[in-house]
Formats: structure tokens, sequence, C-alpha cells
């Protein structure tokens, strides 16, 4: 499996605010997952562990679909 850049997905438990936190060397997806259970707190749940490069602001795909067009 390639190795890639992934960012970690973790919710606030008493303010629902969303943290996300890039990872800064290449992983492959089971290390990435390795780390995120890792450095679990109680403060923080984890929701997912993506690679980077797929998230996109609200803009940033409107623009893509305009551009595709």
């Amino acid at each position: 499996m390639a190795a890639t850049n992934y960012t970690i997905v973790r919710r606030n438990k008493k303010t629902n605010t969303i943290l996300l936190d890039e990872l800064t060397n290449k992983w492959t997806y089971k290390q990435a997952l390795a780390i995120a259970k890792e450095s679990a707190t109680d403060a923080f749940e984890l929701v997912c562990v993506i690679e980077s490069n797929k998230i996109m602001s609200k803009d940033e795909k409107e623009n893509e679909k305009n551009c595709a067009l």
C-alpha cells in the first residue's frame, strides 16, 4: 500500500467542534489510524482518518465544478 499524507479528524466531546490534525509525514492508512488511536484523549472523540488531498472546502468544490464545465 502506498504511503500518503493523512489528516485525523476529531470532535471535542464538550463543544462538538471539529479539530483537524494533519500528519506531517507520509503514512499508510493503517499506520495513520494507529497514530490516531494512540494519540486519543478523553476530551476528543476520533471521527475519521482521511487522505489530506481529499479535503476540500465548499468554495473549492464549486470552483472545481465550474472549471469542469
